[in-house]
């Protein structure tokens, strides 16, 4: 697939669009992917002719879900996780994730951001490992084995 698409920050125009396709992805909840999508300035859709085609955001984990998870190791309410990612599966393999995962880290890198944390689901753990991520720790959250990286940022 030739690049046709762009990125862009999330806006309240294609704010249910993003919802839409991460509820799709089956990544939680409506209501949740609803509450964390309402920070639009801190997630951003990738585009093809108007049609959301991925999503990726950031969130600051001050209400602590890897905490109980992760002890000792969690880096505190301060640092920056990688949130909702998703990309339609009509689209998938042409590096659209990719695109996104790199302009979300450029965003954390202009605001002198040194590291971004994700607690990744055992299907996804490879993916962020090819990128740059290294695994910290595994745990639980919620009764779902996750495993926890971490990118050191450029």
């Amino acid at each position: 697939m030739k690049k046709n698409y762009s990125i862009i920050p999330l806006t309240k125009r294609n704010y249910l669009d993003a919802v839409d396709l991460v509820f799709k992805a089956d990544l939680d909840t409506r209501s949740e992917i609803e509450h964390h999508l309402q920070h639009l300035d801190a997630h951003y859709v990738a585009v093809d002719r108007k049609k959301i085609i991925g999503v990726i955001g950031w969130y600051l984990d001050t209400e602590q879900y890897a905490n109980a998870a992760m002890g000792d190791k969690f880096p505190g309410e301060h640092a920056y996780w990688v949130g909702f990612f998703a990309v339609d599966p009509q689209y998938r393999g042409n590096k659209i994730g990719e695109s996104l995962l790199r302009k979300l880290e450029s965003v954390l890198i202009g605001k002198n951001i040194g590291e971004l944390w994700v607690s990744s689901v055992p299907e996804t753990k490879s993916y962020y490992e090819k990128h740059g991520f290294i695994l910290v720790m595994t745990g639980e959250i919620s009764g779902n084995n996750k495993f926890f990286l971490e990118k050191k940022l450029q």
